[in-house]
């Protein structure tokens, strides 16, 4: 009994070892096949560049965004057969992520990005403030963004004009260039030079209506007399207080930064309460053709700053394009009128696919981050210049003044009026007063 115990426990004892040599065999060539797999998705994501993108598609902002859908079509098909840099092909993947108009939510994504999807580049729109642009010189990763004046991103940085940052750059206007276009659209105005100053209680608001800092101060320093009574509260709908103010000390130009409601308030106003300036050159309000077109007549004659239209005389790196001809593009893939935005989104882009091609290295960061630091690149909105600008890591774009004009129609139509901030662009038509006044 004892023998055929033994000789049981044996047999048990040779099964067993076989089985768990077996388990240990399967255990070795599940390692073997990790290892593989790993080192293929290595491989994979060493051939591969990844580029975040971050805008805000909904919310608030997103008429900013509205053409993302087109441009970033536009982008990934001129990118099909890969990306050549040092001699070597890579493929190009875009990540695009939506921050709902929120702060919050854009650092984020910009953290989950940097952090799960290994970007080597990170395109931005800043307009709701540059939280990606944060994470990226936190974490060493190279960014590029656009949409916001310069000061509203380098600032809440914490940045030194004279200094600026390791990863980071931006592309836009400076408020001291709005004041310049403005100042250049009423130089020919027979006004009295009296200019009513209505500024929203908000960050953008607040910076640009500083009476010492932002565009009131420059335009008393250009002679011009200016009558402010204070900001309004974002999303006001009673702006009788200032429009009984401008009566009393003759206003004739009215500026100032408004939502698309809120502008819309104020000329419903100031046709019952019979004010009729000869200029109303305001930013954000008048930058959208639906905010435009919902003043109906009273819009024709309201004038802004432009940052872009297919009158442009430049065309895209990627697409080989002109202005227009991308214009026309987008007006025929999606039966929708050509944005200003739509130009510097894609500029960003161009931006960001240079930076990549001259850095030698679009894996290497540094040298990624280096490419944008001495980049001077011909875009779609003219020439970037991150070298040249004297705000280190900042380039500026090329702003000029602008009037709507409503057709019989009623379709409102901008143009270029002003150009003395930009003499390459060519002025379109002559500035004329308010057909109000």
């Amino acid at each position: 009994m004892k023998t055929s115990t033994h000789m049981q426990n044996a047999g048990d004892t040779g099964l067993l070892g076989n089985r768990r040599q077996l388990l240990r065999g399967a255990a070795a060539l599940g390692a073997v096949a990790a290892l593989g797999q790993a080192s293929s998705v290595w491989a994979a994501d060493k051939g591969t560049i990844k580029i975040g993108y971050i805008s805000p598609k909904t919310g608030p902002f997103s008429p900013f965004a509205e053409a993302d859908d087109f441009i970033l079509d536009q982008v990934r098909k001129s990118l099909a057969d890969g990306l050549t840099v040092g001699g070597k092909k890579y493929k190009v993947e875009i990540l695009a992520r939506d921050d709902q108009s929120s702060p919050d939510r854009q650092s984020n994504l910009a953290a989950e990005l940097i952090n799960k999807e290994n970007i080597d580049l990170m395109l931005a729109q800043v307009s709701i403030g540059p939280n990606a642009s944060q994470q990226c010189e936190l974490n060493g990763v190279p960014c590029i963004s656009t949409v916001g004046p310069w000061q509203a991103w380098l600032f809440p940085l914490k940045g030194d004009p004279a200094k600026g940052f390791k990863s980071v750059f931006h592309f836009f206007w400076g408020l001291e260039d709005i004041a310049d276009v403005y100042l250049d659209i009423w130089s020919n105005v027979p006004s009295n030079k009296v200019v009513g100053s209505v500024f929203s209680n908000d960050v953008p608001g607040n910076a640009m209506g500083d009476m010492k800092l932002g565009m009131p101060g420059a335009f008393a320093k250009a002679g011009y007399k200016i009558v402010d009574i204070g900001r309004f509260p974002a999303g006001a709908d009673d702006f009788s207080s200032y429009i009984q103010a401008f009566k009393k000390d003759n206003v004739e130009i009215v500026t100032g930064l408004f939502n698309p409601p809120e502008w819309a308030s104020f000329v419903k106003q100031s046709a019952q309460m019979n004010f009729k300036p000869k200029v109303a050159t305001v930013a954000k309000a008048l930058l959208f053709p639906g905010g435009v077109a919902a003043l109906g007549p009273r819009a024709d004659g309201m004038s802004t700053e432009i940052w872009w239209t297919p009158a442009y005389p430049f065309k895209s790196s990627l697409t080989g394009q002109t202005a227009k001809q991308f214009a026309d593009a987008y007006t025929a893939a999606t039966k929708r009128e050509w944005t200003q935005p739509l130009g510097v989104v894609h500029a960003l882009f161009e931006a960001g696919i240079q930076a990549l091609k001259a850095s030698g290295d679009p894996k290497d960061p540094v040298k990624v981050a280096n490419a944008v630091r001495v980049m001077k690149h011909d875009t779609i909105i003219g020439k970037l210049d991150f070298a040249s600008s004297g705000i280190k890591n900042v380039s500026k774009i090329r702003v000029v003044g602008g009037q709507w004009r409503v057709s019989a129609a009623g379709k409102p139509e901008l143009f270029i009026t002003n150009n003395k901030t930009a003499p390459e662009i060519p002025v379109q038509r002559k500035f004329e007063l308010l057909k109000l006044a």
